[in-house]
């Protein structure tokens, strides 16, 4: 499906920290630290709590006689195309028919707007019925949610083996998001025994994905041997596909590679330009070490880099 939860984090600054867990213990706590989050630069903040209340909505399973997948997936891209726009009236009806005709998704979507007050006043136990209701049908994104609950223990009780059958099943079933806390279930051992090595397979599901925080991850993992055998070469390639999507991380640790001349020639210039563009993203360790490296370049090297940081882009 062309359309999928990137385009609410576009416009929704608070949804990606609803979907993905927190800082774990272990493998990968670097790659998930609040200033290294799969967003590549700050996005516009949610919009206040509409004053109406959350829409009626009937949470069971549609009838099918008016399943329609085709409908219900244009209804589901309707709705993501309103929401990036704003439209929310909009979106809410077109997750509701969309579900209706049987994609659960958009009892997940509306759900998200229910959640956060997007639309219509937050309501966090009306979100958690379209949750289910959707996890119900086969919403990976749902089943990820719902496990995010347990782990958390929001408004139920915190279970972490609950946590990993919800999430595990929805990286399973091909959510990135899901794969990433997956991994980070396995790697701290909640839930589950911990084993690194099921960790490692759980992010570069979610890696081939494109999935940001797996891709440093797996950089982290191959740079310092944790769960793998060490491998430079591996842990730069993932922290370039990182870099290039505009992550934070991705761009120092690009820059630190580069700076030490780790599996790589040593190129300052190119260190300035990656520190510079993970300083610009708010890396907390970025400013101190473009101020070192510039200390290191003549003042033309200096400005050559940053028009080359001007005029970078990132990729999808």
């Amino acid at each position: 499906m062309a359309h999928d939860a990137r385009l609410l984090i576009i416009g929704l600054s608070a949804l990606l920290g609803a979907t993905v867990l927190g800082a774990p213990q272990g493998i990968a706590a670097e790659a998930r630290k609040p200033a290294a989050t799969d967003k590549a630069a700050p996005t516009p903040a949610a919009p206040p709590a509409a004053d109406k209340p959350a829409p009626t909505f009937q949470a069971s399973q549609p009838a099918s006689e008016k399943a329609d997948p085709a409908a219900g997936a244009s209804r589901l891209a309707a709705g993501l195309k309103a929401l990036e726009e704003r439209r929310y009236d909009e979106a809410l009806s077109a997750f509701n028919e969309a579900y209706g005709f049987g994609e659960p998704e958009g009892a997940f979507y509306l759900g998200r707007m229910v959640e956060l007050g997007v639309g219509v006043q937050g309501d966090f136990d009306k979100a958690r019925v379209l949750y289910l209701a959707a996890a119900e049908k086969g919403s990976a994104r749902a089943m990820n949610r719902l496990g995010l609950m347990h782990y958390r223990g929001e408004k139920v009780l915190q279970d972490y083996h609950a946590a990993f059958e919800m999430i595990c099943k929805a990286a399973d079933a091909g959510d990135a998001d899901g794969a990433f806390n997956c991994a980070g279930l396995h790697a701290d051992g909640r839930g589950t025994p911990k084993d690194l090595t099921r960790a490692i397979a759980y992010y570069e599901k979610a890696a081939a994905k494109g999935h940001i925080g797996a891709l440093n991850a797996l950089g982290f993992a191959y740079r310092d041997g944790l769960g793998v055998a060490a491998d430079r070469a591996k842990s730069l390639a993932f922290f370039e596909r990182a870099a290039a999507k505009g992550n934070p991380v991705g761009l120092f640790e690009l820059g630190a590679i580069l700076e030490a001349g780790q599996s790589v020639p040593r190129d300052l210039a190119k260190a300035h330009l990656y520190y510079n563009l993970a300083a610009a993203r708010q890396h907390p360790g970025a400013s101190a070490a473009l101020q070192r490296v510039t200390a290191e370049l003549s003042d033309e090297e200096v400005v050559k880099a940053q028009n080359a940081a001007k005029a970078w882009k990132a990729g999808d």
